[in-house]
Order: structure tokens, then sequence, then C-alpha cells
């Protein structure tokens, strides 16, 4: 390569870095003028001392950054030495039907009111809603676009091993999804006549408390979907007798966990001087992994239909408290009627709660009534059969009870 005039130049950059560490290995001489400005009292000082002085720090007493949590025991402001039965929506009654029988001194009559049968037989519905309500399904099981992580699956005879996850549709989405598409035929057919008088609300929490032989029993629940009226349903009328189930060894709050820190507070959904206050129908979502018995075990049927019966009486209690809050606890002067559905997106299951007496001991005369059927299948299987949606063994007597439901008042 031909040397350049710029080839043989040299860095100044580099020869400033040299003689800098050459000269910053050099140590200062002893001139002597520190001691003579000492005797002649002049103060010496630092180039750091004037360039950084040193500042008084005090000492701050720091109390944290958040709150300290509060300790679950006597100390807590909310501590009560008798304990609380409180009832959730993660958890069931072990006795089922009968247990929640004795619970909320009501009797069980296993048909619907006169005028909900009446209506269910002689109502006529176009050929077009069986097609929309399949779309339903299958929108809502099937052809939705999300995807996340859904619940681990076990096997009962490896319950160790690990099965890879499974991605789909989550449960609380497949039955919003379904339950929405429902109600929005049920709408149609309607007309604007009655659905003007209703009002849809999602995640409707209700909170209420109340005694029953010398026992403090808490309900604190949610109504996934609550369809409130502008007036409230019509008295069941009629004399329906029964006596309760004996339980015995058995007590009515087994399995109902017990608290010592709870408030007794009624929360209702709406304010009373709401026009569309009224509880028309309770909706529930039943998913069995994240509602179970304490021990673990699966959740029967009658398990099932009593979490439906129980929030159907829980919100009934809310309201008549809300309405009735300085009266003494005893019959009411007008019953309040309580439509409730719990779906797990396949099973129905129906039942109609009247709230006649906020007296539960097993000596009070009056009795609530409780009207329902057995679960109903929307569907036997739904799912992709040679990479297409199929739907097997749909039952339209849901779609006709659910109708039924709308229309009543």
């Amino acid at each position: 390569m031909r040397l350049t005039n710029k080839l043989c130049a040299q860095h100044i950059g580099w020869h400033f870095k040299k003689h800098w560490l050459v000269q910053g290995k050099r140590v200062p001489r002893e001139t002597g003028a520190a001691a003579e400005l000492q005797r002649l009292g002049v103060q010496v000082k630092s180039p750091e001392d004037i360039l950084e002085p040193k500042r008084e720090r005090k000492v701050v007493n720091i109390v944290g950054s958040h709150l300290r949590p509060i300790i679950d025991d006597h100390t807590h402001p909310n501590w009560h030495s008798n304990p609380c039965h409180l009832f959730s929506d993660n958890n069931v009654l072990l006795g089922g039907i009968p247990q929640a029988q004795v619970l909320t001194n009501s009797i069980e009559i296993q048909n619907f009111p006169q005028n909900i049968e009446d209506a269910i037989k002689n109502q006529q519905l176009p050929s077009i809603l069986d097609k929309n309500v399949r779309h339903a399904i299958l929108s809502s099981h099937v052809l939705d676009a999300e995807q996340v992580k859904l619940p681990k699956v076990k096997l009962v005879d490896r319950p160790a091993f690990n099965l890879p996850r499974v991605y789909g549709i989550s449960h609380e989405r497949r039955n919003r999804l379904l339950l929405n598409k429902l109600l929005f035929e049920i709408e149609k057919l309607a007309g604007r006549s009655v659905s003007v008088r209703r009002k849809l609300v999602d995640n409707a929490n209700f909170k209420t408390s109340i005694t029953k032989d010398g026992d403090l029993l808490g309900f604190d629940a949610k109504a996934d979907k609550l369809i409130c009226s502008t007036r409230a349903l019509s008295t069941i009328n009629g004399k329906f007798d029964g006596d309760l189930p004996d339980l015995y060894p058995m007590k009515c709050t087994i399995s109902i966990p017990k608290c010592h820190i709870y408030t007794e507070d009624n929360l209702y959904p709406f304010r009373p001087d709401v026009n569309c206050s009224h509880p028309h129908t309770l909706f529930a979502y039943f998913d069995k992994h994240l509602t179970r018995n304490s021990h673990g075990s699966e959740v029967t049927k009658t398990q099932f239909q009593a979490r439906t019966m129980v929030k159907a009486f829980a919100l009934a209690v809310a309201r008549a408290k809300q309405l009735h809050a300085n009266s003494t606890p005893g019959a009411l002067t007008r019953p309040i009627v309580v439509q409730s559905i719990q779906t797990d997106g396949r099973v129905f299951h129906f039942g109609i709660f009247q709230l006649n007496t906020l007296d539960l001991n097993s000596s009070s005369a009056a009795k609530n009534y409780w009207f329902h059927r057995q679960s109903t299948e929307l569907f036997t299987e739904c799912g992709y059969q040679a990479g297409r949606p199929h739907l097997e063994g749909y039952n339209g007597d849901t779609i006709r009870i659910l109708n039924a439901f709308y229309h009543n008042s």
C-alpha cells in the first residue's frame, strides 16, 4: 500500500490520552504554602469541601409506602365472637335440596306455578327460532375466536401425570355469549311492549344476613346476569302443604364455612327509588373448577339444584330487607317472587322462589315456596366432527321455559 500524508499523520487524541496518564501519576511537591497560611491564621480548604459542602440530614421516621395489612384475628375491627355461616359462590350445600329446604324454611313443589305451565304448553314459537338457537350454541361453544389456557385436565388413574395444556374458549365467556344470544332471541319474540319493562344487568352483587335458630347466616353472592322489571312479579296464590325433611343427625348449616370477621350489611344492586328495581330473573353460571364441595368431590345434581334455590332466596331476602328495613322479622305483607336460572352452558335448571316470611326458625308456621323442575339439557354434544362444527341432541324445551319465564309478570 502506498503511504500517503494522511496515513502517516499521528492521532492527536491518542497523544493526549497518553499525556494525561503520565501527568496523572505525578505527585505534587510540598511547597510549604499550606503551613505558611496556617501560621498566618488563614483556613485552608480542599476543593471538595467547596464544590460539595456537607449537609446535615434530618432523621425522618418513614411509616411505609403502603398501608400495613390488617391481621385476621381478634384485633380486626370487624371481629365478632359469635361466628357467621357464610355462603358464597364457591361452595355448595352438602345435603342438596333437603338441606336448602331446612335452611330457608321452604316447601318444595316439583312443578312450576300454573300460569307458567300454561304458558309453556300454549306458546307457539316460529320455526326459525330453533335454527337461530342452534347457531347461537355453535357460535358460543365452538366458533368463538377466543383462545385462552383452560383448566388442567387430570386422569383419575394417573393423578400425577401432567397432560398437555388445552387452549379454547373460557367457561365464563362461553356462558355469557350463549345467554346473551338466547335472551336476544327471546326479546325479539316478546316485542318492545314487554322488553321495555325489563332491564338486564351483568355481575350484580348482593349481600345479606339473617338469623335461624340462633345461628347467623350470611350470603355474599353474585348474579352473573340479573333481569329487573318495572313492577314486581305477581304473588303465587294457592295453598301448598308439605313438611320439611328431617336432617338428623346432620345440621342445616353443615358444610357452610364459619368466619368471625364479617359485617351484617344488606346490599341490593339497586336503590328502592329506581323505577326498574324489582327482581325478575337471576342467572347464575356454574363452573365445576370454581364451585365445589369443601372435601373436593364432584358436585351432585341435587347440590347443583340447591345452589339455584339458595341464590334466589338470598336475593329475595336482600330485597325484602331493603323494602322493610325497620320491620321485625316475620311474615311479609306482600311476598317477594324471584325466578332463578342456573346453567353450565349445557344443563339448565329453572326455579321460582317465593319469600313469604323472614322467620326461618323451626317453630315458624309460615313457609316459603320453591317451585322447580328437574334440570334440562339444551344439547347432548357440541364440538368438531370431521373438521366441521357439529351439534347433536338439541332440546327445544329449554328455550320454551326461558320464554315463559321472560314473559312472566
